[in-house]
């Protein structure tokens, strides 16, 4: 019957199909996160402000990304398996009265407890930007969304009752009352960036922001594993949907004689916003500030940021606090070698090493790789193509 490992694996994958995007800008998922102070106009995914990077015969720049990091940090599935294994031997083949008996729904228990409240984790997505530079007003219209699902077992102790009767054979484990939970955040935006050069202090600064439309859908599903049905999650009790208006900003400024430290820094949903989700949840979106400084050579780039307020999170979904530090070796503007990684503050996520390779033949065609590995069955992926003239 294979109800546990297979309802929670389906529950965290039934919904990835709707995730048709996320900021995984594939370039920057290879330095460990890290895009602020890196690169020229069309990567300006993680910092508007680059936006006024351009060359004087750059005319306009499109590009594709999607990328996906799913995560068993918990060690969920393994430890499912293990359970399911001593819960169909306890179905299909019990001691006998007595001793062993008893000994063998103990540990059947123990073993659904170990991984109740265990997470699996999905973070999948993409973005696209279509940019047109110019001396005026750099301008590029984006599109970006995510979806991060988190699902989890959660043991109902009234089972122990329920292990007792299929030890003894007057029970199934279609009477399991244990549940299988799921928390979704999909958010998807639409904006316009614009970028502006600008003195202060002395200093030259680039500056740029994005005004954003905003949708957002919370999912918060929770169901007995005999009941479980995977087209529930997304069902429209499950589901509340908002939609608003926020803004993104970052600033940029070149520094040392020759120009190539560069200090960054970006609000992220600069209005503060609170969604109601189902079955009583709340999503709080918050400002996200971020700080960074990179050294940008002309074969040898380097970056560390660092989020200075935390991300949070929805539900079954931990909040988060990045910091990351991410390397690229180019050779001219046609092949580049990236590396990086990332920590969460907070711990709540794995940490993960990362690496990718970029290709960008004449300067006007580019194909990009990103992936990472980390902690406790975490993966990622990413690509990104794209062209300018």
């Amino acid at each position: 019957m294979r109800k546990i490992l297979l309802a929670s694996a389906i529950a965290g994958t039934v919904i990835s199909p709707l995730a048709f995007a996320e900021v995984y800008d594939a370039r920057a998922m290879a330095r460990g996160g890290t895009g602020m102070t890196m690169g020229e106009y069309n990567q300006a995914l993680y910092n508007p402000a680059m936006l006024n990077r351009f060359d004087e015969d750059d005319q306009f720049s499109f590009a594709v990304n999607f990328g996906v990091i799913a995560s068993d940090k918990d060690g969920f599935i393994e430890s499912s398996e293990d359970a399911q294994d001593l819960l169909d031997e306890l179905e299909n083949n019990p001691p006998p009265p007595g001793p062993a008996r008893d000994q063998a729904v103990d540990d059947t228990e123990a073993a659904l407890f170990d991984i109740s409240n265990k997470l699996v984790q999905i973070d999948a997505g993409g973005a696209l930007m279509v940019a047109i530079p110019n001396e005026s007003l750099p301008m590029a219209f984006v599109g970006k969304g995510k979806a991060a699902i988190g699902t989890a077992f959660a043991y109902d102790p009234a089972d122990r009752t329920v292990l007792e009767a299929i030890a003894n054979g007057v029970g199934d484990q279609d009477n399991l009352n244990s549940q299988v939970n799921a928390s979704v955040l999909w958010l998807a935006e639409y904006g316009l960036m614009m970028g502006k050069g600008f003195e202060l202090a002395g200093l030259q600064v680039d500056g740029g922001a994005t005004v954003k439309i905003q949708t957002i859908e919370l999912i918060a599903y929770q169901e007995n594993i005999a009941n479980f049905d995977a087209g529930d999650i997304v069902d429209s009790t499950n589901v509340n949907s908002h939609s608003g208006l926020n803004v993104d900003l970052g600033l940029s400024t070149r520094v040392g004689e020759d120009g190539k430290i560069t200090l960054a820094g970006t609000i992220e949903n600069l209005i503060p916003q609170s969604y109601d989700g189902p079955n009583g949840t709340d999503y709080d979106m918050a400002p996200v500030l971020t700080a960074a400084a990179g050294y940008n050579g002309d074969l040898f780039k380097l970056e560390a940021n660092l989020d200075l307020t935390q991300r949070n999170g929805y539900d079954l979904l931990l909040d988060t606090q990045f910091a990351r530090v991410g390397v690229e070796l180019s050779a001219g503007r046609h092949f580049h070698l990236r590396g990086g990684y990332r920590t969460d503050l907070k711990s709540n996520v794995s940490d993960m090493l990362t690496g990718g390779i970029g290709i960008t033949p004449w300067d006007r065609f580019n194909i990009d790789i990103g992936g990472g590995i980390g902690e406790g069955d975490t993966y990622a992926v990413g690509m990104q193509i794209g062209f300018k003239i």
